[in-house]
């Protein structure tokens, strides 16, 4: 029986080691040779789980290309920084100084002695639509890789958390050779199997607790895919859109409107670490009364039978809209009443000439204890974390205690989510029986025996 391959692999915008877990999560072997990142504390949250040996808080740019080459890593993971990219950024794209690292990595990776085998990028949605895209493609493409670029939510893999990112996996072909499955040179909404079976059963993901299994939690079928567009580099690729709108992205939300999708998606329930309004955890997670009385309509607001949550920000815990759901723990009161009737003694309150501000104050304190009787909390950091996909129940991930709740959650928000990331990792790294990679690893044994040999009869 072959002996496993062993990868070697580098880390490149590493984090909180989101990458790291997901590799071990994987099944595949091997070692991460460095963890590349500038950010002092998910330095110091990747060194408290992982240890200071891989580390390196060096720019990527910075470093020479023969240091890279004299790694010989056959596996580079990497999600650079996603803000060139975001609808809440810039989107300048290559322009924006935080994309010059991955520009650079593009850059040296057609020259290098010892490139990588295989590659995965992980980016926001909108990536795919950016100038860098382009440029990855076209140094992928001269590079002599194959590549397969992807749309997947956690939804599809039954983790209550809308996190739509863009992914792109390749494969050096001419040392490894291609994916068990044949690229599609479109953007799919799907994990493809690692076996190579032709059986409609097997086409989805990896294996039957995936929401897509048999390729149902596919997001092009729940779509009209448009025509391959010719893009800048002359390489084509599809968009995954909703019919009639060329700009619609992939829709989670109809993912979760198909009743039997939907309850393949797990209930908030099994994530949460309190329920207990009086549990003495609940002051620091509380949310402010002055918030609350604010903003509280803004909130996406979730209970532990929810089957979704919205994607964390680094912005959650600091600022109010799109950076995350807030957790209602009275399961039995209906939060939109209770606002509207928040509402009602908010607007009555406003209304009182100043003659009547005692009893204006009197309906803000109503207003205020009504909102209270809801639980309203922020997620734990915890909570966040194991929704990202992070070992917080098996003991295996941890904050230190010299990190502030703030940035906890600004670490994490800049994370990946590791469950998603670990079955890209396995299907990128499976190779088809007797492929090159296995012909290559024989062949290398052949060699080593025939050079004892050799030496022995010396």
């Amino acid at each position: 029986m072959a002996e496993e391959h062993q990868f070697r692999v580098l880390e490149f915008y590493s984090g909180i080691g989101g990458m790291h877990y997901a590799f071990d999560r994987s099944g595949h072997k091997g070692e991460i040779l460095k963890a590349f990142d500038i950010n002092t504390t998910a330095n110091e949250v990747y060194a408290h789980n992982h240890g200071k040996k891989q580390l390196a808080q060096r720019n990527i740019e910075a470093v020479p290309m023969e240091f890279y080459d004299k790694q010989q890593a056959d596996v580079w993971l990497m999600s650079p920084p996603c803000q060139p990219y975001t609808r809440t950024g810039n989107q300048e794209g290559s322009k924006d100084t935080r994309a010059k690292s991955f520009l650079y990595l593009m850059d040296i990776l057609p020259k290098m002695e010892h490139p990588p085998n295989y590659i995965l990028l992980e980016n926001v949605k909108g990536f795919e639509e950016s100038d860098s895209r382009d440029l990855l493609v076209e140094a992928l493409a001269t590079a002599g890789y194959e590549f397969q670029e992807l749309l997947i939510t956690p939804l599809q893999i039954g983790i209550p958390n809308s996190r739509m990112r863009y992914y792109c996996l390749a494969r050096k072909t001419g040392t490894v050779g291609g994916f068990v499955h044949p690229v599609t040179g479109t953007l799919i909404g799907y994990i493809p199997a690692t076996d190579s079976s032709n059986d409609d059963e097997q086409k989805g993901a990896q294996d039957k607790d995936f929401v897509d299994g048999r390729r149902q939690g596919d997001l092009s079928g729940l779509s009209t895919p448009v025509a391959a567009k010719k893009q800048r580099t002359g390489i084509s690729t599809s968009a995954v859109t909703k019919e009639g709108d060329a700009a619609a992205k992939p829709d989670e939300d109809a993912l979760l409107a198909d009743p039997m999708l939907a309850l393949k998606v797990d209930t908030l329930e099994q994530y949460i670490e309190f329920t207990d309004m009086s549990d003495a955890r609940m002051e620091r997670y509380m949310i402010p009364d002055k918030t609350l009385l604010k903003y509280g309509r803004l909130f996406d607001i979730v209970k532990s039978s929810t089957r979704r949550s919205c994607c964390f920000t680094k912005g959650y815990y600091h600022f109010v809209e799109s950076t995350g759901s807030i957790f209602q723990m009275v399961q039995d009161k209906d939060t939109a009443t209770i606002f509207d009737e928040a509402e009602a003694l908010k607007s009555s309150a406003k209304a009182r000439p100043d003659t009547e501000s005692s009893l204006a104050e009197e309906e803000t304190t109503k207003a205020l204890n009504l909102l209270r009787t809801l639980g309203l909390r922020y997620f734990t950091e915890n909570e966040v974390a194991r929704l990202m996909g992070f070992p917080i129940v098996e003991g295996k991930f941890s904050f230190p205690k010299t990190t502030t709740l703030k940035q906890r959650y600004r670490v994490l928000g800049n994370s990946i989510n590791v469950k998603v990331v670990g079955e890209l990792i396995k299907y990128l790294l499976t190779s088809k029986p007797g492929s090159v990679e296995e012909k290559t690893d024989d062949t290398k044994k052949v060699e080593e025996s025939k050079a004892e040999e050799k030496e022995e009869e010396k």
